[in-house]
């Protein structure tokens, strides 16, 4: 092998030995940040406990306005249709 060789075989490998760093690095990054996730999310759970059922019960609220909404548009339009 010519020293061009080796020096280019060298950069491969340290390339690649980067590039499983840089991977490896991300991995162990969105895992704390998973971990953090977890650690907020208790947090706030603790902080306020009836918070995921006041949230639930918003959302709940809100899908039964908007489908009530939309049966009278559908209504009014059929009748509306039928009138004709």
């Amino acid at each position: 092998m010519t020293e061009k060789n080796i020096d280019l075989d060298c950069l491969k490998m340290k390339a690649k030995d980067l590039a499983y760093t840089s991977v490896g690095i991300g991995i162990l990054a969105f895992q704390k940040a998973q971990v953090r996730r977890r650690e907020l999310s208790e947090e706030i759970d603790k902080e306020f406990p009836h918070a995921k059922a006041f949230v639930a019960k918003q959302v709940e609220t809100t899908v039964s306005k908007i489908a009530m909404m939309m049966t009278s548009l559908i209504n009014s339009r059929n009748d509306t249709q039928a009138s004709k």
